[in-house]
């Protein structure tokens, strides 16, 4: 390598991180620790936060020790840094570069706070307690412990939602946690030194280092841009024999590929993942994973084809943690949710006291602002009273299409519940909630169809960015709540609901070019943008959003690396 060429590479990565610092106060809120002196006019009221993740650091940061008694419940005691993750499967960055202590992110001085290594099993909200067990490889004598609380964060995440698909836990990779992003970097280390024993026939070798992915989210397309820049950059070097035996399929069940973000953006990524020769699937489902094949079924036509594999990496979504579930049923909300519902102070809905149990991140179910009136089943007891007109207790037809016209200005959400019916149809939408089919709706009834109008607004999406604000928004306002409790008001309220204020995605899309989406932002522009200035501004966004100064220089100098000697290929 030319000393020019070095220079070139050194600049650039010195410059991403000028540019991360200059855009930090602009894309990512900094983490201040607003102290205050204590005060012995009350003692301090117990916060239990559980988990590790962006909603819970953000609230950390925040948090002011002085005015609650802080502990936090996690399996894992490092924060991680997930949206860099595809990068460890090729060896772009460290995983070590990614995570930092919670004990070093805890509020306040050392004792302070507490961190318990261990996952939480069960709530009681009645007693107010958090029923946790260790589950770590060196346990004690009893791995099970409660810790009491007088409000608890959930802050849990989400794990991978395979759909019920056979095989996919046995057979196919996942990239949520360091440990997964780990195990695919193993494997694909091991598929290329496999491969090139001597003896290894070119057909077996090609099975070897096909490539399947499956999602076309932004996790799957930045995983297959990563591993297309490893095979073009470092591949050539490191298995030369190999470079032209390497293939990559991404298969996505929508119409296109970052279905959620601008049209400009999936087809520009459409067109340059095919321009890089790597296979996209659209409309397609799997069906099942076997060791070395999936099957995938075209949707339109029902053909299924058996595409083989040497590594899979499922990327489709969010399910539902255990805890998440149980918390679902003691809340006295519908089973088949995915999350928590929350209402827009991000209180549980359906505990009591109101406000002890708050949920954020990938484990709550948080509505966009689409209702100018709020959400209807906060207010379903006063809308029946409204509607039933004739005081007997139940809403009749009439009085059901009577109240859903009031409501249509105020509730957009009420729209999505009658689109398609005519005037003289909207009788027929009552038979849905009428389950003893008396041709009214009770109180229980009419609740049901007001959450089910709710549940057709739009959810902020699982994303850093939402969990990081709304961790934010939590610890100002139990600030505010433990400021008015210690000058003597007994049952603070919240002083104002959370708003999600969009600020772009980005998608790296290989090639040291990625696309920003800014559509719905309060940015003074509204565009999308793509290619290698693009991708500059990515390393400087993502550098800000690094949650420690150790965290932002670890991963400039994995950069760094990588752009003077390439990346690390070994299988550690």
């Amino acid at each position: 390598m030319s000393f020019r060429v070095f220079a070139r590479r050194a600049i650039a990565a010195t410059a991403c991180a000028g540019v991360g610092a200059a855009a930090y106060p602009f894309v990512s809120a900094p983490f201040p620790r607003a102290l205050q002196e204590s005060s012995n006019a009350s003692p301090r009221e117990r916060l239990v936060v559980l988990g590790s993740g962006w909603g819970a650091v953000a609230l950390l940061k925040n948090i002011d020790p002085t005015l609650y008694d802080v502990s936090v419940v996690s399996p894992r005691n490092f924060f991680l840094n997930t949206p860099l993750l595809p990068g460890v499967t090729v060896g772009t960055v460290e995983a070590r570069s990614l995570i930092e202590p919670v004990r070093a992110l805890l509020p306040g001085k050392p004792g302070d706070a507490s961190f318990f290594e261990a996952a939480a099993i069960a709530v009681d909200p009645v007693a107010r307690t958090v029923r946790c067990k260790d589950e770590s490889e060196i346990t004690a004598a009893n791995p099970e412990f409660t810790v009491p609380y007088d409000k608890l964060v959930v802050a849990v995440g989400a794990p991978p939602n395979t759909f019920g698909t056979p095989g996919v836990r046995e057979h196919a990779k996942f990239l949520k946690e360091v440990d997964d992003a780990i195990d695919v970097r193993r494997k694909l280390a091991d598929l290329f030194e496999t491969a090139s024993l001597p003896g290894v026939p070119e057909e077996e070798q090609r099975k070897m280092l096909s490539v399947l992915v499956v999602g076309g989210g932004p996790t799957g397309v930045e995983f297959a841009a990563e591993l297309h820049d490893f095979l073009r950059e470092d591949v050539p070097r490191l298995y030369p024999a190999l470079r032209d035996k390497i293939s990559i399929t991404v298969v996505q069940s929508a119409d296109h590929i970052l279905n959620t973000y601008d049209a400009r953006i999936s087809k520009y990524a459409e067109e340059k993942f095919k321009r890089d020769g790597i296979r996209i699937l659209t409309n397609r489902r799997v069906t099942n994973v076997a060791p070395t094949h999936a099957s995938v079924t075209c949707k339109k036509t029902k053909a299924t084809e058996k595409i083989p594999f040497g590594v899979c990496v499922w990327s489709t979504g969010l399910g539902t943690a255990p805890l998440v579930r149980s918390i679902i049923a003691a809340a006295g909300q519908p089973p088949r949710r995915r999350a928590v519902s929350v209402d827009k102070y991000l209180q549980v809905r359906g505990l009591e006291p109101r406000g002890s149990v708050l949920a954020l991140g990938d484990c709550a179910d948080v509505k966009s602002k689409a209702a100018a009136g709020g959400e209807l089943l906060d207010k379903a007891d006063e809308l029946f009273k409204r509607a039933d007109v004739d005081k007997n207790g139940t809403v009749d037809k009439d009085e059901f299409v009577n109240i859903l016209k009031t409501l249509e200005e105020s509730y957009p959400q009420i729209a999505t519940l009658t689109k398609g019916a005519a005037d003289g149809m909207l009788h027929d939408i009552l038979s849905k909630f009428d389950d003893d089919g008396d041709g009214s709706l009770d109180r229980r009834e009419f609740r049901r169809a007001m959450a089910e109008a709710d549940s057709r607004l739009a959810s902020h999406p699982a994303t850093a960015q939402v969990a990081n604000q709304q961790g934010e928004y939590l610890a100002r306002e139990l600030n505010a709540q433990g400021r008015a409790r210690r000058n003597g008001v007994e049952d603070p309220a919240p002083t104002k609901p959370f708003e999600y204020v969009h600020l772009g995605s980005f998608a790296t899309l290989g090639g040291e070019q990625a696309a920003l989406d800014t559509s719905g932002s309060p940015l003074p522009l509204d565009f999308v943008s793509q290619g290698i200035g693009t991708m500059v501004l990515w390393y400087g966004v993502y550098f800000s959003n690094c949650v420690s100064w150790r965290n932002k220089a670890m991963v400039v100098l994995d950069w760094t690396k990588k752009g003077v000697w390439g990346r690390d290929s070994s299988r550690v």
